[in-house]
């Protein structure tokens, strides 16, 4: 995959008018389309761009190893440096080492050092607020491949002001695919659960339910050069043509379950990712919760 400094455009695909594309999958429940009153301001997000890039900035990852069953007499000090509880150890995941990075557009954690065929989390859908910017915008989805590769399977849900007014969508894409939007019901408050999974034969299954209605939908897609080296559970500045839009504040979002291969994400090689621009801190990413599955990413700037 091509750093985040190529030029504009090269490794994403342009984003078609949010709303107005159904995807060609199956929908597995009874949705209901329903009319989209912001078509006119969504037509702004027209030039903008899913970025299947991430570039480190900043300092080198400073490698955190945490999760170690150390012996009684060094276990509270273990606790206070790495914010693990041994007193309950043997109840939680063992967590594997991680590095601790700034993205210019990623927040969130990335599995690596496997082979990765599924990827599941649950979310809510946070309500944003505007700011300065007519166009502000956060994905948040979980994805198979995307860094370091030149191909990326995700779906997830988008929360965006565009023109003042809010919008709530569901998509997915498969680079070097454009994005694709789905016309299931979305609000702010609701439960949702995704996932991306493969047999390793190249087919991809995207599937999303909105927890909150019970309405689902799922997608068998193609994806011949995926590579299985990385998992991502994220939350995304989209990157338009002079790169990554500002984001909205959407407060702090939680991933619960967050699993691949059906395992905890931080039982494997992870990379905690927080999101800043120009020194400025834009999204913080938490440390894994105890059941290494569980973090929350938090809005600090536009």
């Amino acid at each position: 995959m091509l750093e985040h400094s190529h030029e504009a455009g090269s490794g994403s695909r342009d984003l078609r008018e949010m709303g107005a594309v159904v995807g060609p999958g199956q929908q597995l429940s009874g949705q209901r389309n329903r009319p989209n009153p912001l078509a006119r301001a969504l037509r702004s997000l027209r030039g903008l761009r899913f970025s299947s890039l991430l570039r480190p900035v900043g300092p080198l990852p400073l490698i955190v190893v945490i999760g170690l069953c150390l012996p009684a007499a060094i276990s509270v000090v273990t606790s206070l440096t790495l914010d693990i509880d041994h007193t309950e150890a043997a109840d939680h995941p063992k967590l594997a080492q991680g590095a601790l990075e700034n993205s210019t557009n990623w927040a969130g954690y990335v599995a690596s050092r496997g082979r990765f065929t599924s990827v599941t989390a649950t979310w809510t859908v946070p309500a944003v607020h505007g700011g300065t910017q007519p166009t502000e915008v956060v994905a948040i989805w979980v994805g198979i491949d995307g860094r370091g590769t030149r191909n990326l399977e995700q779906i997830g849900t988008l929360s965006a002001m565009l023109g003042g007014s809010p919008s709530y969508e569901v998509w997915y894409e498969v680079v070097p695919q454009p994005p694709v939007y789905i016309r299931l019901p979305l609000e702010p408050g609701d439960s949702i659960t995704a996932s991306v999974t493969t047999g390793g034969d190249g087919k991809f299954t995207l599937f999303i339910r909105n927890n909150t209605t019970g309405v689902d939908y799922s997608t068998l897609q193609p994806s011949p050069g995926a590579e299985l080296v990385t998992a991502e559970v994220v939350a995304e500045a989209p990157e338009s043509v002079s790169g990554p839009v500002p984001l909205p504040d959407f407060g702090t979002l939680r991933f619960t379950h967050a699993r691949v291969n059906g395992q905890p994400i931080g039982t494997y090689r992870w990379d905690r990712l927080s999101m800043s621009s120009n020194g400025t801190a834009q999204a913080t990413t938490s440390p894994l919760a105890h059941d290494a599955g569980s973090f929350s990413v938090t809005w600090k700037h536009e």
